[in-house]
């Protein structure tokens, strides 16, 4: 286990946070907050790679064809 500071209003919104969302304890709390982001992340990502497939004039279908290419181009070099 670590220790780590934080200003206290930020502590004061974990609280209210863990309160909020009947967790055991601060650390579910972050564990929550963590996965929240990771998932946004994620669905940032996706945004951005179906708007970039739609600039590109492509769709996923030409996407799959176009990675398996690259991949069995890749095994062909390295096999």
């Amino acid at each position: 286990m670590k220790t780590i500071g934080i200003p206290e209003d930020l502590h004061k919104e974990l609280i209210k946070l863990k309160l909020d969302g009947n967790d055991k304890n601060v650390a579910d709390t972050i564990r929550k907050i963590i996965y929240a982001y990771k998932q946004n992340k994620f669905m940032e990502f996706g945004m951005l790679f179906r708007q970039k497939l739609k600039e590109s004039g492509k769709n996923f279908d030409d996407f799959l064809k176009e990675s398996r290419k690259v991949r069995e181009e890749i095994a062909d070099e390295w096999f």
